[in-house]
């Protein structure tokens, strides 16, 4: 599971081309006469899809320089954006690279098991291609539960300009900084083989989707043994679980879009190792 992006060039690029247009747009040539009479005009409404979709949002604190990513599948009706707790799942990091290594996951709060987090929101202005967002995100743990209130603008594709408070809480002091969020597709059509090595081991995988649902599955081989792993993506994490050898295993996968990679971890975010595509160029994960 791209304030920090996930992978800047996935969030800042298009902001910087989106900002480009609006500059060409405002020096247009042509007159302009004002109509005498002002013509009424009808509110606009949102787009029919929206914020709909798979999302990573991270949170980079001004206090702390760490950093907070949520990876959710976003669901939308009308100005109401929410997700919830099977929808919405948060990790801890503080690496600056392309891509956010986890340190921990789930949110300052838990300890032991992962709580869970819900999204509640808001779009104000009622404007797909510049809309007004607001939110709060809710953390539950055994410690306590943590609020982040926040505010920033969206084309229904990426978030930018966005800022977040949380008052103090399970020991942690006040916290504040910025965030950023883009939404991409998780969907893969079991086609593409992705390699990998495990402790010495040669692991050749493919990932499917279903056809509808965030459901999907992972078959390939380990040092030559046939495996098959079920389970589900939440944003652009995906959480796998099955036998491989004979033995249990559940992976913890980020999936990193730009490059087409994988980075596998355990449930307490020790790093396995990573599975590359046929897209090429660097792997982010290794670092």
């Amino acid at each position: 599971m791209r304030g920090i992006s996930m992978v800047r060039s996935r969030l800042y690029l298009p902001l910087i081309i989106l900002s480009l247009s609006l500059m060409n747009l405002g020096c247009g040539g042509g007159s302009y006469s004002s109509p005498a009479v002002s013509t009424p005009q009808p509110s606009p409404t949102p787009d029919a899809q929206g914020m709909q979709g798979s999302w990573t949002i991270a949170f980079h604190s001004d206090v702390s320089n760490d950093y907070t990513v949520l990876e959710a599948n976003i669901s939308q009706s009308s100005t109401h954006v929410y997700a919830g707790a099977t929808s919405a799942i948060v990790y801890q990091g503080t690496s600056l690279q392309s891509t956010i290594r986890p340190t921990s996951f789930g949110s300052k709060c838990d300890s032991g098991a992962v709580g869970t987090v819900t999204l509640d929101g808001t779009l104000t202005n009622h404007q797909p291609a510049n809309d007004a967002l607001t939110f709060t995100l809710t953390q539950t743990g055994s410690l306590g539960v943590a609020v982040i209130n926040a505010s920033a603008s969206t084309n229904d594709t990426q978030i930018s300009d966005g800022t977040y408070t949380v008052p103090p809480v399970c020991g942690f002091p006040e916290d504040h900084g910025t965030f950023q969020g883009f939404q991409d597709s998780v969907k893969f059509s079991g086609t593409d083989t992705y390699t990998g090595t495990f402790q010495g081991d040669t692991t050749i995988v493919r990932f499917t989707s279903e056809s509808s649902g965030f459901g999907l599955s992972a078959t390939g081989t380990d040092n030559s043994a046939a495996f098959t792993l079920t389970g589900s993506a939440t944003g652009f994490f995906l959480t796998l679980t099955g036998n491989i050898s004979g033995q249990p295993v559940t992976w913890l996968v980020l999936y990193d879009s730009t490059y087409n990679t994988f980075g596998i971890y355990d449930s307490d975010a020790n790093f396995l190792g990573s599975l590359s595509g046929s897209l090429g160029g660097s792997n982010p994960w290794d670092y």
